[in-house]
């Protein structure tokens, strides 16, 4: 009988699994913590919010891409008795954490933005855009370090860090050059609120998501009904409930579920736990699956067993599938 014990664990559709990062990570996190040391003595020669504000969003980077290397590196772990899933959502932690913080700093730049533009600040444009120039190189070189981040959410909010600050320094330094052709003040604060709000909509979009994964909620890669009928028209399963599926880290998914099935021989039943298996890895890229089989029309073993009240059942004159 084949064995149906395959533990693999395929990345969810639409993820790649990029390489080893970790010299990567180090060597931005360097060139961020030079720039924003740059930064902040630009900043204030300048007085130009846009150039502190793009310190202070560079300074979050360097202890958002320390965090990112620290899960990766934890997220190597074996697991252990008290750690069955490893230390997976370790990544999932750092993304909500560093995601939030970005939140904090873009509400943060927004409030102070609309002081000065209460109380306007002279502003050096020239040194403005010197500054801001070099964090553009030096934030675009780090991003693309990170560029291939596949669906790893931890990577993800690490190359958001550095691709926002990219475009913050580019923003300041077009706000430094209108500032020194025209000596309109406001500039400065018009483009740090306006990179602010983009990057605050964009960390709240990992925020939703790793709030996602935390709550165990199904992944937005795998559509429930799909993997409902995709398991019922698995050859020999009759029915399908007590569904749950989610998600253990960015790449892992898992998946449990009672499979109804017609009585038949210990070796008929190998062949279905494989058909299910097969077809969740190779249709929706779940690897953990965990399967009780039940006879049709006995009871359903177990209390929750109404949790989920989603079942197919193979309809035996069209070969269909329908809710019951």
């Amino acid at each position: 009988m084949t064995d149906p014990h395959d533990h693999g664990h395929p990345a969810p559709r639409g993820t790649t699994i990029p390489s080893a990062p970790d010299g990567r990570l180090i060597l931005s996190l360097a060139l961020n913590l030079l720039i924003t040391l740059l930064q902040v003595v630009g900043g204030i020669l300048a007085n130009s919010l846009g150039l502190l504000s793009d310190a202070a969003h560079n300074l979050s980077d360097v202890v958002a891409l320390g965090l990112s290397l620290w899960a990766v590196r934890l997220g190597r772990r074996p697991a252990n008795p008290r750690r069955t899933f490893a230390y997976k959502r370790s990544e999932i932690l750092v993304a909500l954490f560093n995601s939030t913080v970005l939140v904090a700093i873009s509400v943060y730049i927004i409030v102070e933005a609309v002081r000065r533009m209460l109380g306007p600040h002279s502003v050096e444009g020239l040194l403005v855009v010197a500054f801001a120039g070099a964090g553009l190189v030096i934030n675009g070189i780090a991003a693309l370090l990170l560029r291939a981040h596949g669906g790893d959410l931890n990577l993800r909010s690490a190359f958001l860090h550095l691709l926002g600050d990219a475009v913050t320094s580019l923003g300041v330094m077009i706000s430094g050059l209108v500032v020194y052709l025209t000596g309109w003040s406001y500039a400065d604060a018009i483009v740090s609120v306006l990179v602010s709000l983009w990057i605050g909509r964009e960390a709240i979009a990992i925020v939703r998501k790793a709030v996602n994964v935390l709550m165990e909620g199904t992944p937005e890669s795998v559509e429930f009904g799909e993997v409902v009928e995709a398991m019922g028209a698995v050859p020999g399963v009759k029915g399908v409930h007590d569904l749950h599926i989610w998600s253990i880290s960015s790449t892992d998914l898992a998946l449990s579920a009672h499979v109804v099935v017609a009585d038949a021989a210990l070796s008929e039943l190998g062949a279905v736990m494989t058909g299910v298996k097969d077809v969740l890895a190779r249709q929706f890229g779940v690897g953990h699956v965990t399967v009780e089989l039940e006879d049709e029309g006995g009871q359903c073993a177990g209390s929750s067993c109404d949790l989920v009240p989603v079942a197919l059942k193979q309809n035996g004159a069209n070969g269909g599938l329908h809710r019951h």
